[in-house]
Parts: C-alpha cells; structure tokens; sequence
C-alpha cells in the first residue's frame, strides 16, 4: 500500500464514522482562532491547531473532525539518518469535541486496523499500553481482542503516566491545560514469531514488552488520547515547570488521536526502514541520479546510505517550511530551516561528492510524491527552488570563509597546544554551526598542528542550539501556556459581523471581554466597521463610545471570525453594553491607497520582470507598503522607474476597483486571480480587480477607483531573504511629502553650488572635477616629495638580514594608495629587498610588504611577514610570498610592528 493510499484510506475510513476533513495546520503554530502559539516554532502534532477546541474557548462547527496533519519536530535532528527518525512527517487524526470517547475511538482504531476492508493487520502482531490506572480502556482493548481468541493479558499492558499520559508526566508535572491517559498501537516488526504467541511463551508481560520496545521490535504506530482534565497550576519559583494547583474535569469529555503515517507505511510494507516507503522513492531517484553525474562519491556505502537519507529527510523539511512562509534566518523558525539546508548540504558535498547547488533540484522529488495532496508546493515552486539555490549559494561562499577562519586560529594557538591548551569547544561548535565544519573535520585538522579540541564545551553549545531549535520542553509542545478565560455573555454569536466593506461607523453590542493585563483589554462585539488585521492588511484604530465616555481602539485582531479590538482595561460589567463604534476614517483611507498600491505593484512586477514573480509576503498600513516578491536579482534602476511608472500610469486611468464576493474558487482561478502568499482558500473567494490589469484573492479594504491612490514612489528595493526581494513604496500625503522634501533638498543643494535647481547636476559635476583635478595635482606633488625622500632614505631605515636587505618605513597620515606607489618605486630596482611600510591614515592602520624575487629565493615571503607583523598591533591580514597587505588596530604599537619584522624576517632567512 502507498502513502498516498494509505492516506486516503484513512480519510475514507473516518469519513464513513461521520467525521469532516479538516485542512492541515501551517508548520508555523496558529490555532484554528488564528492565534500564534508563541511557546512552539513548529506545528508537531495533529491536535496543536485544535486546542481552543479541547479547552471550550472556540467551537467548532463539526464535533468530529479528522485531518492529515504536516509535522515537524527538531528535538533528534542528530539522529536523523538512522531507520525510524525523521524531522518532516505527516500525522493522521481523528477528533472529537464532546461527542464520543473511549469505546468508540478504540473501536474505531481497532477496526481500522484489523478489518479486511482497511488495512488488514494481523492481531496477533499488535499490542496496546494504557495509563495504569485507566480500567475503562483495559476493558475495551479486552472485548476486541477477546473477539479474535487472543489472551488479553499478552497484549495489553499498563504503564506509567511518562508513557501513557498526554503530554507525558503531564498528571503530576503539567504544564497547565486539558490532558488525559492515552492508550499507544504497536506492531510487532520482529524477526521472529510475535511473543505470546508460542506455546513456549505461555506468560508474555510488561517487562517483557518493554525489553522488545527498547530493542525496536515493536513499532508505535497510533495514539488515541482521552482529553478529560483541566490541569490547574502556578508557575514554579524561577520559572522551571509549574506547581499543581488542582486537575478538575473538563465541561466535556474529548478525543484526539494520531497516526504516523510514514511509520504505518513501514508496517505495512514489511520495511526496515521508514526510508524503505515509496514516498522517497521520486527524492532517493533524483539524488542518486546528481551522485552519479558528478561520479566522485568515494565514502562507503553506510555513509552513503546516512548521507542520502539526511538529504531527503531535510529537503523535505525545507520544502514544507518555505512554502509556509519560513525563510532562512539565524533565529527561531528561520534558524531551524537555515540549519537543515546546511546539513543537508554538507552531507551532499562531502559524501556524496555533489560540488554544485543541488537541493533546488531535488525539490522536484518532494513535488512529484507528495504534491498532489499538498498543492501549495505547486503554488509556491518558485519560492521553494529560488530560496533553496540562494541559501545554498551563500553557504558554500560562507564554507570558504570558515575554512580561513579555522586555519587563523589553529595559527595563533599552535604554540599552547604542546602545552596543552585545547582548541575552544564554542568556537569548534560555530564552526560547525554557522560555517558547516563537523566536529569531525575540525578534530582532524587541529590534530595536524598537535592540538585537541575541547569537545565537553563544544557539546554545551550544541544543547544550548538544540533548545533554541526546539523553542519549547518536549512536555510544553503540546498546550504550551493557558491565557485568562474570556468574559462571554450567554448570546454570544460564534462570530462577528463585519460591516467595515460599506461603512467605518456603527452601534454594536460587546459579547465578548479578554482582560489581558492591568492594562489592557480585548473587546469583540456582535458586529463591527473595524477591519482586524489579516493578509498583511494593518488593523483599524478608531474609539468606541460607552456610556458616553470615548474608549481608543488602538488596533483590531481576528480569531475564528471574532473580531478582537485592543482597548486599555475595563471592567467585566461593561459586557452585553451597547457601543458605537467610529473606525479612524483618514487612518483607514491611508491604509487602502498604499493596499489598492500592492496590486498594481504586484501586476506591474510581472509585467516586467516574468511570470515567475509572485507574492512572498506583504503588509500594509497608513505610512506606506511593504511588498516581498520572489526574483533572485535586484532590479536595475531601468527596472525599478518601469514598474514605478507602470503602478502610477494604472492609478491615473482612474479604473473602478470591483470586488466580486464568495465567488468560486475555480472561477476566480480561471479569470487569473492571483493567491495571496501562505494564506489558506476555501472552496468560495473574495475577488479584487482592477480594470484588466489586476485581479487578486483578498479579503482586505480598497479605494473606490485607481485614482484615489494619488502618486506612487518606490523608497527602497531590498534582499528580504534568498530569492526574494522586497519593495517598500508609499502613496498619497507620503508620496507628496516625500516628492516635497526632495525639492528641498535639490533647493538647498543648488544653494550650496550658487546655482538653481536646473543646473545644479552640472554645477555639481563641475565642482567634482575641479576636486579631481586638485586631487590628482596634490598626490603627484606629495608623491614626488616622497619618493625623493624614500630614495634619499630620509624617515626610512635599511638594515641587512642574513644577506636581504630590509627597508622599512612610517609613512604616517598618508593615504595608502600613495604609500603603496612608493613601495613599488623603491623596490623596483631592487630585487634583492625586502621593502615593509606603514601609513595611519584618518583612523585606519595599514601594512604594505613586497618582495623581491632575490629576496624570495633566500625564503622571504611577504604574506607570512606582514601577517606577523599586524598581530603586533591588533590585525591581521596576508598575502602571496611577492606582495602583501594587512590592517591594524593599535597605533602606538605601529613602529614596534615595524621594528619587529627584522627578527620575523631572520626566521625565514637563514643565510
């Protein structure tokens, strides 16, 4: 059976137990009210997204739901490569929300299981834990196995609340939220016959089970979790864990469950490995397939293996993580993706022998088995392969500077490693972690040089970036923190009417009150003209009138369709009041100019640069836009004053802005609306167009007509990330002010050259040439005065050496340019000369060394020289043995550098 089969079966199977498929969640935790689960960076289990279910603060509208999850979890990253560890998998879930419980969920996973309709396991090879306490499931899993003559007491076992509580430990250590006892399937994938099932194994129990767990005989496969407590406790003093406060039950009883899609694939395949399913066969194909085109692999077949295996686990990591909105960065989410490119990469290069960018290509493996079902790695292919090729085009730069970084620092401690000095443990681990050196490679090159590495503090560094990756405990990465309920009044509609489209001004009823600190509130209202920020569109600001008494919004959210509007505290009897609710009209219409603006920018991008550009992110607001588009060069200013004029041409047509609502999906699609980046769709839209030149899924306010936006200016064009550029432009009042104070400035400029704004380029030029002239008359004097003094050997010192001779000189406050000129005049005719300067010139110190060819024949060598010679006064630098640089930091130290290269260079010749 394929995954994709076995996907599908799974749907059809709950589908026929009256459960609703529900969309997978974004790998970045937002929960069904839209809220960032600020305790995780991934989306690691099925029921992450569901917890305002569980909790009773949101309702759904079906009680059962089932979904086919995206995951990602980074806590064994370093074990990724063996047979059963992945960092991507996918999680099958079935939910329900105060509708059934225990008997039913166990009969529907036995059923599943076992059935000939479905998956047809043998039952004979599956076992099943509870909490110990938990007599109710005991009693189920009996009556089921007892249907098919299988002796209970070999199959079920009763384990502790670290094995079957969720979260683990969560009865007596938390964290707060709902939990419950959960009940795990194993398969047993053993060699031999399935214990218990022998007449010489008569007895087959707990201990027994947990030795064949540990040897990975049996395989978890599934997880049904009996959501019933409401754990209560205070944070624990210095902030480690929690103290209980009590665990009462929940007003209903729920259930969530899991299944390893790719572990349950392995299971049903037979395989050893859960890289054996044919879900990696298309990314296995591909990379072998780059090996073998660039025939220099020469590692053994085990590290073969691993390294395939870390590159189709990591790319297909990436490749989720882009296509939801992560770009590589060197914190949280961005942190964790950089850091799998990377592995991914040093395992292609240095095993596999692929010396050129590769992961972009075999992106197209994870596309073809998986892009079916998630069609977002179609939408986002773009996205995905330019970010891939960019980040790793800049790792194998970055690869080429550790490679420097490292031989600097073996140089400066080889003498204290014979006495025992080792290599900085930190220091090996950012080699690893930002330039991609394994600690491996690291060890065998300080060995070269006599040294060790201090691999205890290199280990501390790898826990402390294994925790910024996980973001949060293992035992907080499923509810993470509880806020303070909400205030509700008993009518509460499930959602707020939004009437902000046709009006900015309204009476209203508060519903809903979320007391948020001392300071601050949350209001929701039945209905309400405030737009709440969403599709990068800034929330509206306004006041609410109570009472007669003005209260400022200060800004608008949205969760579930409840609108929620910041305001400072208030009291809970202000619940179920009347308001009236004025939305800031010019802040609103500000807002709308510079959104109406990213469409045009976005049609007018294409237009220009390809087909290829396509949204990777925006916000809007009342001081300008921000628009991140996917193109992998910056825009020349040809480029740049085309798509301006383009945005500015479409406004001044004076087009009527249409919006077409809940239309079709597939009709929008067909007309060329354009979907917006990382925002989920359903079957029925919102459509904004333009005249013929835009149309764009979008839920956000807009002018009435083109014209409104009043003049467009691009402020500035920007990497964002690999592959993606960013615009940042303004409209209307901005644009003017801007347009004005550049006149300002033009005024006062040409003021400066005593002319007018007409001619002030060509006074400008003028003045810059008559600089240059001066420039160049002033060096050639000073040049001449130097090089006079140089050959009659005032300021300058010429001392022999072991048969070279060394000239050497302070040159001073003089640029290094012209220092650098007289080096190569006084050494010129002098083949036999070793000529060293230094300048200190408007703050920065610099060495010049060069070498005649005499000179270099008896040993001398410029790089190695000067590199010495800087170290004396805080830099650093080097060169080829003929000609070479270096900077340095201290100043006094200058003529004690210079004085210094006399016994530097007595090593190198010896005579």
């Amino acid at each position: 059976m394929t995954v994709r089969e076995l996907r599908e079966k799974y749907l059809a199977f709950f589908a026929t137990k009256g459960h609703h498929k529900f969309p997978s969640g974004s790998l970045i935790p937002f929960d069904v009210t839209g809220r960032l689960d600020e305790s995780l960076l991934f989306n690691g289990a099925g029921m992450i997204q569901f917890k305002p279910y569980f909790r009773g603060t949101a309702v759904p509208d079906q009680r059962r739901l089932m979904t086919a999850q995206k995951c990602v979890r980074t806590g064994d990253i370093e074990e990724v490569g063996d047979d059963t560890h992945l960092t991507f998998f996918e999680m099958m879930g079935n939910f329900s929300f105060g509708d059934y419980f225990k008997a039913e969920v166990i009969g529907f996973s036995w059923e599943f299981l076992t059935s000939p309709q479905w998956l047809n396991l043998d039952p004979n090879r599956l076992a099943f834990s509870v909490y110990e306490d938990d007599d109710d499931a005991v009693s189920e899993w009996t009556r089921w196995l007892s249907t098919v003559g299988i002796d209970p007491s070999k199959r079920i076992f009763r384990l502790s609340e670290e094995s079957n509580y969720w979260p683990a430990g969560a009865l007596t250590k938390g964290p707060p939220g709902p939990c419950g006892p959960n009940s795990e399937m194993f398969y047993w994938t053993g060699k031999t016959t399935p214990p218990g099932a022998r007449r010489e194994d008569p007895a087959y129990g707990r201990d027994e089970f947990l030795v064949d767990d540990a040897k990975g005989n049996w395989v978890e496969i599934w997880n049904d979790v009996f959501i019933t407590y409401d754990w209560q406790g205070d944070p624990a003093p210095g902030g480690k864990g929690h103290i209980k406060t009590g665990m009462p039950e929940l007003p209903f009883r729920s259930v969530d469950t899991g299944m390893g899609l790719e572990r349950t694939a392995l299971v049903l395949g037979g395989y050893d490995s859960v890289y054996d399913i044919d879900v990696f066969a298309p990314i296995f194909s591909l990379i072998r397939e780059l090996t073998l085109q660039a025939g220099e692999q020469t590692h053994s077949a085990e590290a073969v293996q691993v390294a395939e295996r870390i590159v189709a686990d990591h790319i297909r990591t990436a490749t989720f993580c882009i296509a939801d909105g992560v770009l590589p960065s060197n914190t949280g989410r961005g942190y964790v993706l950089r850091r799998l490119i990377r592995r991914a990469v040093l395992k292609g290069d240095r095993v596999l022998g692929l010396r050129e960018p590769f992961l972009y290509r075999v992106f197209a493996g994870v596309e073809e088995s998986m892009g079916h079902f998630y069609t977002e790695l179609g939408d986002r292919r773009v996205v995905i392969t330019e970010t891939l090729r960019n980040e790793e085009d800049q790792f194998r730069k970055t690869l080429e500077q550790g490679s420097q970084l490292l031989l600097e620092h073996i140089d400066g401690l080889k003498e204290s490693f014979s006495r025992g000095q080792a290599f900085s443990g930190p220091l090996a681990f950012q080699l690893y972690d930002t330039f991609g050196f394994p600690l491996e490679i690291t060890q065998e090159i300080v060995a070269e040089y006599g040294g060790t590495v201090d691999v205890e503090g290199y280990e501390q560094a790898m826990t402390e970036a294994q925790a910024r990756s996980r973001g949060a405990q293992e035992r907080e990465a499923v509810y993470g923190q509880v806020g303070t309920p909400d205030w509700v009044v008993p009518d509460a509609p499930a959602t707020t009417e939004f009437l902000g489209y046709l009006q900015s001004h309204s009476d209203a009823r508060i519903v809903r009150i979320r007391p948020v600190s001392e300071t601050k509130s949350l209001i929701a209202l039945d209905r309400t003209p405030f737009y709440a920020e969403s599709g990068g569109q800034a929330g509206d600001s306004g006041h609410l009138t109570i009472d007669g008494v003005n209260i400022p919004v200060a800004n608008t959210s949205k969760s579930t369709g409840i609108f929620w509007h910041s305001v400072p505290a208030v009291p809970q009897n202000y619940l179920g009041k009347s308001v009236s609710a004025v939305v800031d009209a010019r802040r609103r219409a500000r807002t709308q100019r510079n959104h109406t603006a990213t469409h045009l920018l976005h049609a007018a991008l294409r237009q220009t640069l390809g087909e290829h550009v396509t949204q990777a992110g925006s916000a809007v607001g009342p001081d300008g836009l921000r628009f991140d588009f996917t193109h992998g060069a910056a825009l020349t200013d040809a480029q740049r004053s085309t798509v301006e004029g383009i945005v500015n041409q479409q406004a001044l047509l004076n087009e009527v802005v249409k919006t077409y609502v809940d239309i079709p999906i597939a009709e929008a699609r067909e007309r060329g609306a354009m979907a917006l980046f990382g925002e989920k769709y359903g079957d029925r839209v919102r459509m904004v167009e333009i005249g013929n030149f835009s149309r764009e899924l979008c839920g956000g306010t807009h002018v009435r007509t083109s014209s409104e936006i009043g003049m467009f200016k691009i402020v500035s064009e920007s990497s964002a990330a690999g592959g993606v550029r960013r615009i940042e432009g303004i409209t209307g009042e901005a644009a003017y002010a801007w347009a004005c104070a550049e006149d300002q400035k033009l005024r006062t400029i040409a003021g400066l050259l005593k002319s007018t704004s007409d001619h002030a380029i060509d006074a400008l030029e003028k003045t810059i040439e008559q600089l240059r002239d001066e420039r160049k008359r002033r060096e050639r004097a000073e040049l001449a005065a130097l090089s006079g003094t140089a050959a009659a050997g005032s300021g300058s010192e010429t001392v022999s050496v072991n048969g070279v001779a060394l000239w050497r000189r302070n040159f001073g406050a003089v640029d290094s340019k012209t220092v650098s000129t007289v080096v190569d005049n006084t050494s010129a005719a002098n083949p036999g000369q070793v000529t060293l300067a230094a300048s200190v010139f408007e703050g920065k110190i610099t060495f010049i060394a060069k070498v005649g060819s005499e000179a270099m024949a008896k040993g001398a060598h410029a790089g190695n020289l000067i590199r010495e010679v800087a170290k004396i006064a805080g830099g650093g630098g080097g060169g080829k043995a003929e000609f070479a640089t270096a900077g340095g930091k201290d100043e006094t130290k200058v003529e004690e550098a210079l004085q210094a290269a006399e016994g530097l260079l007595a090593k190198m010749v010896q005579g």
